[in-house]
């Protein structure tokens, strides 16, 4: 009876333990592909294997959106950029890899641009809608 009550209260100890942990599930995203932006509307103005800079003449109608450079349906590069702009002028967006990975000179890349985090969206769903959508072939770039 002792060691049932001592095997109930490990396994409780464990199971709360489990729910206490922070949500770390990190599934496979599928980024849908968004509105194909038109010519002229987004650009790489500079580029090298540390960062990408974008010029983007996109008007949103919030203030922020979440930037992702995929390669395929893994993030390169990923995080929130401020949309607004100044009259007509393009807003900038510098971009750098996350840790360990780099751009390739020759290889094809998508900058999708959403309203979510995909840690959110994981939450609920596997898929992610990218709003508008750029693809480009990487190629170093100075002014």
């Amino acid at each position: 009876m002792r060691m049932t009550r001592i095997m109930a209260l490990a396994a409780g100890l464990i199971l709360l333990a489990a729910c206490s942990a922070t949500y770390r599930s990190n599934p496979q995203m599928n980024y849908f592909h968004g509105q194909m932006a038109s010519e002229g509307f987004i650009h790489v103005v500079r580029a090298s294997a540390a960062e990408i800079t974008f010029s983007v003449r996109i008007e949103f109608d919030v203030r922020q959106m979440y930037h992702l450079v995929l390669d395929g349906n893994t993030p390169v590069a990923q995080g929130w950029f401020s949309v607004v702009r100044a009259g007509n002028q393009p807003y900038l967006v510098t971009m750098k890899p996350s840790k360990g990975m780099s751009y390739e000179p020759g290889k094809t890349y998508r900058l999708c641009i959403g309203k979510q985090n995909p840690e959110e969206v994981q939450m609920t769903s596997t898929n992610y809608e990218c709003k508008v959508e750029y693809t480009f072939v990487f190629q170093e770039k100075a002014i």
